[in-house]
């Protein structure tokens, strides 16, 4: 691999044949152990090397064996080699041309040459397959074929890349969040480079982006998109119910596992592994998800978080019981799976195809399964059950995030008013 564009020199002698046979010689009078793969590797470079070598190796009249090397650096763009022996000469050549070989490499290397080396390298430090899908997204859409992409490493400097960045900032209108996943892709790989030794320094690390000025400000999505309102999860149970009890579904507890996800704020991957092992008197054990893109089940949930517990109301247990009846009636070996009719876990598609058909049915704006975990928040961030209790049962590192990127107000426009006027009212005197 190292020499192989060696071919591409000027051949301004013919091949030295006599370094071919004194390697065959080596090879037949068992002075080369074969035996040995990275010498049997090196012997088979040093062969090709010997091969394309465009300059004479000769012993010269003081005993040593010399020859020359191409290096622009030298008046005549070459350089003259001079060893005691002709072994010591040729392992002289060998070094010369492997590292000559890595340098012009290392001169080439792009970041579209060591994404892919840096994405499988990524794969090793992470449990999330769902990260990979979404940086490879990234890469698509920021990166692959640009001319940032196609740039050698060692011309991207801080100056090409400040602008670069900040042209790209203005382009997508980024948000904190978009530019974060964006840049992580450059910064990362260039830190890879430097650990390869292809580059001395990230020179991305030396960037300044004021974000103040910068980025998009991102606008908290209207609740009315975000979270179910008590008239619409209303309608959610009605309809849920209605297709468990006419069966109308091929996987006939998928109504109760969407109902269980409002009485639980399990996320889908969650919902659809939930076993009858994971209760534990009033407490709901979630243990393990379901990765939808490779349909593998893994024991932890999103992000590698440890088991949460989540307290059971008398709906999320009559959920339960309705399965276990279900079963026993349908004589279904669950393999232990609360919502299986068929020994595996239930499937993601169609708890996600449920809540796609039941929007429609109400009538209202579509709203994923996601929502559902949203709604059980607000419900219970607005009911003043304790925020980090709530943060622990749906499994956030951090309350913020509970509170800043979940909860939402699940009244009505008629209910704000009522609320607003009951508020600013001045009591009679």
């Amino acid at each position: 691999m190292f020499f192989c564009r060696l071919l591409t020199k000027p051949t301004p002698n013919p091949i030295d044949t006599k370094a071919i046979e004194l390697l065959k010689y080596l090879v037949e009078s068992g002075k080369v152990d074969v035996g040995n793969a990275e010498k049997e590797m090196k012997r088979s470079q040093l062969i090709k090397v010997l091969a394309a070598h465009p300059y004479k190796i000769y012993q010269a009249k003081d005993g040593r064996w010399v020859t020359n090397v191409v290096d622009e650096e030298f008046p005549e763009k070459r350089r003259r080699i001079a060893k005691q022996t002709r072994e010591d000469l040729e392992e002289a050549l060998y070094v010369f041309y492997a590292g000559e070989d890595k340098k012009k490499m290392n001169d080439r290397m792009t970041l579209q040459d060591i994404y892919p080396d840096w994405l499988e390298y990524k794969e090793l430090h992470t449990s999330a397959s769902s990260t990979t899908l979404r940086i490879d997204s990234d890469w698509k859409r920021f990166y692959k074929d640009t001319k940032i992409a196609k740039m050698p490493l060692r011309r991207l400097t801080k100056v090409v890349l400040d602008e670069w960045v900040h042209s790209m900032i203005k382009q997508y209108e980024m948000d904190k969040t978009m530019y974060y996943n964006f840049s992580g892709i450059i910064r990362q790989c260039l830190d890879y480079a430097v650990d390869k030794e292809i580059i001395n320094e990230n020179n991305f690390r030396k960037v300044r982006v004021d974000g103040r000025r910068m980025f998009k400000k991102k606008k908290k999505k209207s609740s009315e998109s975000q979270v179910y309102s008590k008239e619409e999860l209303k309608g959610f149970m009605e309809l849920a119910w209605k297709d468990y009890y006419e069966r109308t579904k091929v996987y006939q507890l998928a109504p109760l596992a969407v109902m269980m996800q409002f009485e639980t704020g399990v996320r889908i991957g969650e919902v659809c592994v939930l076993r009858y092992e994971d209760i534990d008197g009033p407490y709901l054990h979630v243990r393990r998800m379901l990765r939808r893109d490779c349909r593998q089940v893994v024991d932890h949930t999103k992000g590698g978080h440890e088991d949460r517990v989540v307290i059971l109301t008398s709906d999320a247990r009559n959920i339960i019981d309705k399965c276990r009846e279900r079963q026993l009636e349908l004589g279904v070996e669950s393999n232990g799976y609360i919502f299986s009719v068929d020994g595996n876990y239930c499937s993601y598609g169609a708890i996600a195809d449920l809540y796609r058909k039941y929007c429609s049915k109400l009538g209202i704006q579509m709203k994923s399964s996601h929502k559902s975990r949203k709604t059980f928040i607000s419900t219970l961030l607005d009911a003043n059950m304790n925020a980090n209790t709530v943060r622990e049962m749906v499994g956030h590192a951090d309350e913020r995030t509970t509170l800043q990127s979940y909860h939402f107000d699940r009244s009505t426009e008629d209910e704000r008013v009522l609320k607003m006027e009951e508020a600013l009212k001045l009591e009679d005197d």
